[in-house]
C-alpha cells in the first residue's frame, strides 16, 4: 500500500507529465489547467496542493527537464577519464541531448517565455553550474588547472555550452567541432 507521501509524489508526477505533453502539442499559452485536469482527472485542490501557479508548474517542468537532461548527458561521460575530460564530454553530450524536439522546446522556448529569460537562467544554473564546478574542482585539485575562480570558469564554460546549443538550434548546423574547440582553448587559458 503507497504512503500519502509516495502518492503526493505520483500525483505531482502526473500533473508535471501531463503539464508537458499539453505544452508540447497545444503550447504555453493554449494550454489551460482545465484540459490539464480534464485529461489526468484531478481536481483544482490536487493540483493547487503542488502548485500556485501555472508558472510554478512551469519552474517545476523546467528544473526537471534540465535535470533530466544533464543526467543523460553525464550518463554517457567515462567515469575513469581525467575531471576536465569528462568535463568536455558531458558538455558536448548535453548539446547533443537538447537538439531532442521536446527537450529544446521545453528549455528553450516554453520555460523562457513563461518564465523570463532571466529566471530561466538561474534555475539552469542552479542545477548546471554545480556538475560543473564539481569536476573544474576535480581538476584543480589533480593539477590540471590553475587554481583561479573555478565559479568564474563554470560561468564561462557553460555560457559556451548554452550558445552553442541555440546556435545549433537556429542555424541547424552542428556546432560540436566549434564547442569542442572553444573549451579546449578555455581550457588551455587555465593551465597551470
Amino acid at each position: 500500500m503507497a504512503t500519502q507521501q509516495q502518492r503526493s509524489e505520483a500525483t505531482r508526477a502526473l500533473l508535471l507529465k501531463a503539464f508537458r505533453a499539453a505544452f508540447l502539442k497545444h503550447g504555453l499559452d493554449e494550454t489551460t489547467t482545465q484540459y490539464v485536469l480534464k485529461q489526468t482527472g484531478l481536481s483544482k485542490g490536487a493540483m493547487y496542493h503542488h502548485f500556485r501557479s501555472k508558472n510554478d508548474i512551469v519552474e517545476a517542468l523546467f528544473a526537471d527537464e534540465s535535470r533530466r537532461a544533464i543526467a543523460r548527458a553525464i550518463d554517457r561521460v567515462d567515469k575513469n577519464a581525467p575531471p576536465l575530460e569528462q568535463l568536455r564530454t558531458a558538455c558536448l553530450e548535453w548539446t547533443q541531448e537538447v537538439r531532442t524536439p521536446s527537450v529544446s522546446k521545453i528549455l528553450f522556448e516554453i520555460a523562457p517565455s513563461a518564465l523570463g529569460p532571466q529566471r530561466a537562467k538561474e534555475i539552469e544554473n542552479a542545477i548546471s553550474l554545480k556538475h560543473i564546478e564539481a569536476l573544474l574542482d576535480q581538476a584543480i585539485a589533480a593539477g590540471d588547472l590553475k587554481s583561479r575562480d573555478p565559479k568564474l570558469i563554470a560561468a564561462f564554460l557553460n555560457a559556451l555550452v548554452a550558445e552553442a546549443a541555440l546556435h545549433t538550434l537556429r542555424t541547424r548546423k552542428d556546432s560540436a567541432e566549434a564547442l569542442g574547440d572553444a573549451i579546449d582553448g578555455l581550457f588551455n587559458a587555465f593551465q597551470p
